[in-house]
């Protein structure tokens, strides 16, 4: 059946390819996923971009994909017979003794893509919880210094996305390459709709602990502490203040924040070592 739904390979390219074969491929690759036992989905929007992309390279990977096939996957090129081994076809010799001998591969990929490695870093950094900037209005101080010289920055600047890359770096262990892009709320947002600098996004109503969010239209950064529960999630942010919309209160608290205020009503998801 898979053999004669696959009619093309398809083409990490601009404009982005549409259609039902993109569908099927991105749910068969979340069943992979989940057959697999790594804790990752995509959205089943028929758009092949560069998530879709990447998760079905890390699907058809797992898989044994191996050969031309594998070279293509290089090149941005998901072939039609990659295509037909993620919706279920089944497999040759050779890739069955190449997904063996990439058990590793998959280990990593559960670790990089574990739920509760997000629930530790808030579980870490809700000991700053009250932590100001010293003095009152500086964008500095004691500690507020070492989160903004974590994330790369010299000295004083609003900070809000610094506490968030301390939390999901520092404590949590997240995989961000560019640490420095943090510091600026909308940086944060292309780079998890691009699937960029060890982001990806995901829908506001399935945020998690350790998620990124940007609030207010590029103006501040923090970190979901709680799953989203009545329109509203529990958010662990820095350059704050306890109750109402703060993003310049100079102190570290929680706050719940409507999923209405989440930009492009998305979160950015890390990867995690």
């Amino acid at each position: 059946m898979a053999k004669k739904e696959v009619h093309r390979a398809l083409l990490l390219a601009t404009p982005i390819e549409r259609g039902d074969d993109v569908s099927a491929v991105q749910a068969s690759a979340n069943k992979r996923f989940s057959q697999m036992k790594i804790d990752r989905s995509i959205e089943v929007d028929g758009r092949f971009g560069a998530q879709t992309f990447n998760a079905c390279r890390q699907v058809a990977l797992g898989l044994g994909v191996r050969g031309a096939a594998q070279r293509k996957l290089k090149r941005g090129r998901l072939s039609k017979g990659t295509q037909k081994l993620i919706r279920g076809r089944k497999r040759t010799r050779m890739e069955t003794l190449a997904a063996k001998r990439r058990g590793p591969y998959r280990a990593k990929l559960r670790r990089r893509y574990r739920a509760g490695a997000g629930e530790d870093a808030i579980r870490k950094g809700r000991k700053w919880v009250g932590t100001t900037e010293q003095p009152s209005g500086s964008n500095w101080g004691p500690q507020v210094s070492q989160f903004i010289k974590f994330t790369g920055y010299g000295g004083p600047v609003p900070w809000c996305g610094c506490f968030a890359c301390w939390v999901v770096v520092k404590e949590g262990g997240a995989k961000i390459p560019t640490r420095i892009r943090m510091g600026y709320a909308p940086y944060i947002t292309a780079d998890a709709l691009a699937g960029a600098n060890g982001f990806r996004a995901v829908a506001a109503a399935k945020a998690r602990p350790g998620d990124v969010v940007c609030l207010w239209g590029g103006q501040h950064v923090e970190v979901i502490a709680e799953a989203p529960k009545g329109g509203t999630a529990l958010c662990l942010g820095g350059n704050t203040s306890e109750g109402g919309k703060s993003n310049n209160g100079g102190a570290v608290a929680q706050n719940h924040r409507a999923l209405s205020d989440f930009d492009s009503g998305i979160v950015a998801r890390p990867l995690w070592r």
